[in-house]
């Protein structure tokens, strides 16, 4: 394998149409329709005599996702099988224009009936599926989806702790997966960081909410995960929302491209459906790697010790029943907060 130092990466600010729940046929042709859309976007983007792109970033919730409450079996329905029909269009394009391609797509696994996964994949330039990652965050508070840690034991003995936090040793450099929400725990970064990765390809869907500060912690959480763990960080933010609750422009958008430290190479402004590219240098990444930084010298056994004295998410809290609604996750979120309130971590605000 010869590696390949300059190239460029390119992310895709897509529209998704919500997918139907009820009809068969009906969201067969949403879910085709969002992929096609994609698909014109990557040849766009790889076109045109002087492009570099090697690899192509996409959103979360961009080919099969509905953007209300929905009940598990409405998801499940609404779910498909990894690799499947779908995954061969979209191997094709990846095969078809020489590329590495990352989408996100909501899973059901033959092995774990009675549940659905949020997935991220990524696609090499031969059209075959790199590496899988399966969310391991947010399943409190949008969608029931189960994770790695709620099936623990049973997801290592099936895929294998590598598969937690998956990285793809190619050619153009080691990649790894975070999906949407995951970028606002340190921990996904890090430990993907930890497996070898020198990009992170973030596959997000993230709404509007300013009242609450979220556009301006998304894009300095951004920066923080690149400069942390030297890394090149992709974000692909989803564009447009077409036939849903959510209004057309709910999403911020802002996908960006950032250098390893920290600050943005190429953005897009706001909402709607656009793309952009920026290039990268491996070289430098490596050799700043070489240097002083931050996960050189971490202190991993020290902070180990203070995360097993931390009351958290349980490993296979859900293993025996799947999880059937958010308010079933809510609740252990709940009992976590009270937990910490009664070690004397935290203490209650007076007005609650």
């Amino acid at each position: 394998m010869t590696d390949l130092i300059n190239y460029e990466i390119a992310c895709l600010q897509t529209r998704s149409r919500q997918v139907s729940v009820d009809d068969d046929k009906q969201r067969d042709l949403d879910i085709r329709s969002n992929i096609d859309r994609m698909c014109q976007l990557v040849d766009y983007i790889t076109s045109f005599g002087n492009s570099e792109v090697k690899l192509v970033v996409t959103p979360e919730y961009a080919i099969n996702a509905s953007f209300r409450r929905l009940e598990l079996e409405q998801w499940m329905r609404i779910s498909t099988t990894i690799p499947g029909p779908y995954t061969d269009i979209l191997g094709a394009k990846a095969k078809e224009r020489k590329i590495y391609l990352a989408v996100n797509m909501m899973e059901i696994h033959p092995d774990f009936p009675g549940r659905f996964f949020n997935c991220s994949l990524l696609f090499g330039p031969d059209g075959k599926i790199l590496i899988k990652h399966w969310k391991n965050n947010n399943n409190c508070w949008v969608f029931p989806y189960t994770t790695p840690a709620d099936i623990y034991t049973q997801f290592v003995a099936k895929f294998g702790v590598e598969n937690l936090f998956p990285v793809a040793k190619t050619e153009i450099g080691n990649i790894g997966l975070l999906t949407c929400g995951e970028l606002g725990f340190p921990e996904n970064a890090r430990c993907t960081m930890m497996n070898g990765a020198e990009i992170l390809c973030h596959l997000t869907s993230e709404p509007h909410n300013m009242s609450h500060g979220d556009v301006r912690n998304w894009k300095s959480l951004r920066a923080a995960r690149a400069y942390e763990n030297k890394c090149y960080l992709a974000a692909a933010n989803i564009g447009i929302y077409e036939g849903t609750l959510r209004g057309m422009h709910d999403s911020h958008g802002d996908s960006a491209i950032h250098y390893f430290d920290g600050s943005i190479t190429n953005t897009i402004e706001g909402p709607g459906e656009a793309t952009i590219k920026g290039a990268v240098n491996m070289n430098d990444l490596r050799r700043a790697r070489s240097k002083p930084f931050h996960p050189t010298v971490i202190r991993a056994e020290l902070y180990a010790k203070e995360y097993a004295r931390w009351p958290s998410w349980p490993n296979d809290g859900f293993a025996d029943n799947p999880i059937q609604s958010i308010e079933q996750t809510r609740a252990k979120f709940h009992e976590l907060v009270q937990e910490r309130r009664r070690l004397g971590i935290d203490r209650a605000p007076l007005d609650f």
